[in-house]
């Protein structure tokens, strides 16, 4: 049986969830089951940890790791990255959409890397962003800024 959390409690981490998906995986907000489901397990791990003595500090941390799991490294905000100090030729207003376009033409190149929720701090990521820097600039020069 799915037990139900507080309703006060789930629509601050919806909300939270949200808004770190708009800003780093904005692919994923159109994902409402996912948003729900992650958000209600971080609820759940909340008032599980504050009912077991747990601070509201400590609940908190338990529960941000359940609602940013795998969500750490963002495939969007490293071609976000690239675009932003390589290609000053896509204007600001037009970057989010762009880098949007790009995350099916780079899946080639993450998928030759472990993407782990720490792998922005490990030595492969400069690959990666050189590598991301190429297949942009060949995007580019095929198929221009639309």
């Amino acid at each position: 049986m799915k037990r139900h959390v507080e309703e006060k409690e789930l629509p601050y981490f919806a909300a939270t969830l949200t808004a770190y998906l708009r800003e780093s995986h904005p692919e994923l907000l159109p994902d409402k089951h996912f948003i729900a489901e992650r958000s209600d397990h971080a609820a759940q791990t909340y008032e599980r940890a504050v009912r077991n003595g747990n601070s509201v500090y400590e609940a908190l941390e338990l529960s941000n790791a359940v609602l940013y799991q795998d969500l750490r490294f963002s495939k969007y905000d490293a071609i976000f990255e690239v675009v932003s100090e390589w290609f000053p030729e896509v204007a600001a207003r037009q970057r989010t959409a762009f880098c949007l376009k790009l995350l099916p033409v780079c899946e080639e190149a993450f998928e030759m890397y472990d993407l782990t929720d720490d792998f922005e701090s490990s030595p492969s990521y400069k690959n990666l962003l050189l590598e991301l820097t190429g297949l942009i600039q060949t995007h580019i020069e095929r198929h221009g800024i639309q």
